[in-house]
């Protein structure tokens, strides 16, 4: 038995027992939650960051001011770079809320709705779920049949001395 037929087996022994576990069901539920909690996260940090926008914008200045005094305005330019991108910072983190996608509103009337959209607890079907067992066997890949043609350290120098 060559290693290539070994390594066959292991990956048919671990595609049953994926299948066997219902791991695909179990990952999407999971990034399925996941997106929520990372939405709900995106739009308390937006909303956190609009309400304080003047708080950070004001110990920004108080910082430049400090910087300016005991630096005698030697890195005026400076700061005024970091204040710009730190204010940049907190705008598109109030962005964030402002465009997030999937809120609860949109959720619950698709619910209401009927179409087949998860309510909250249950998971949502991974896409493709209704394929067969031998198409997802079928779209791994042979690691044997497919040659290796990316060799990073032969493709020119990747550091510049």
């Amino acid at each position: 038995m060559t290693t290539t037929d070994t390594l066959r087996g292991v990956i048919r022994d671990l595609e049953a027992k994926a299948r066997e576990l219902e791991l695909d069901k179990k990952l999407t539920s999971f990034a399925d939650q996941a997106d929520h909690f990372l939405r709900v996260a995106a739009t308390r940090a937006g909303e956190y960051a609009a309400e304080n926008r003047d708080r950070v914008e004001a110990t920004l200045d108080k910082a430049g001011a400090t910087v300016d005094e005991k630096t005698e305005g030697k890195y005026h330019a400076y700061v005024g770079k970091v204040r710009a991108g730190v204010l940049s910072g907190v705008d598109w983190v109030v962005e964030q809320r402002e465009t997030a996608p999937g809120d609860a509103t949109t959720t619950a009337g698709a619910a209401a709705a009927g179409d087949g959209t998860p309510t909250a607890g249950e998971p949502a079907a991974a896409p493709g779920a209704a394929a067969s067992a031998e198409t997802a066997t079928d779209s791994w890949a042979d690691v044997a049949d497919t040659p290796d043609t990316h060799h990073p350290r032969t493709e020119g120098p990747t550091d510049a001395r």
